[in-house]
């Protein structure tokens, strides 16, 4: 694992945290695609995998969440041509789903690996920021439901910031536990 893998992962989560719809013709478009944010994540997370349990489990969800978001932006089109406006719901409720699951595994994944190390000190807190952090996803759908902008826009820039948080805790506990060339002796090869 270097850190590449991680800054990409890192990069998907901030993607599928932003939420920034635009409407052209029938159409609602997140100009920060899900879709895209799954690659990345997909190209990071897919060879750590290797590394523990749980990290096997977040390629898994890596797959139920393109899966899903693939679901999300079809179900788009369909809805918007059939004359229906809730697409924008079932979009960031998959893409909620998604991130709140990715993050989970991520995260724990990455005690685990200290665990392992036995560098535990590094990820001490990182359970709390991903509560945190997945109160504040699901609360950005729960104000994106409401139909209230100006409170969606305030939850929305929350989340941000803390996704923001969140991924600047985990680059750092990161940079400690994958120094290039550090052997661990659990992992799958």
């Amino acid at each position: 694992m270097n850190k590449k893998n991680i800054t990409l992962i890192l990069v998907g989560i901030i993607l599928l945290t932003l939420q920034f719809n635009v409407h052209i013709g029938k159409i609602y478009f997140d100009i920060f695609n899900d879709i895209i944010a799954m690659v990345l994540i997909a190209i990071g997370g897919f060879p750590i995998a290797g590394r523990n349990v749980l990290f096997k489990k977040m390629r898994i969800m890596i797959v139920i969440g393109f899966i899903l978001t693939v679901f999300g932006q079809i179900m788009n089109f369909v809805i918007a041509y059939s004359g229906g406006n809730n697409a924008t719901n079932i979009i960031t409720g998959l893409s909620t789903i998604a991130n709140i699951y990715l993050t989970y595994y991520f995260t724990e994944g990455l005690i685990l690996e200290a665990k392992f190390q036995e560098k535990s000190a590094l990820t001490r807190s990182l359970r709390l920021i991903w509560a945190i952090y997945g109160i504040l996803v699901f609360a950005n759908f729960i104000a994106a439901m409401s139909g209230i902008p100006l409170i969606a826009i305030f939850v929305q820039v929350l989340s941000v910031i803390f996704a923001i948080y969140y991924c600047s805790s985990v680059l750092t506990a990161c940079s400690h536990l994958y120094m290039d060339g550090l052997p661990t002796k659990h992992m799958d090869i």
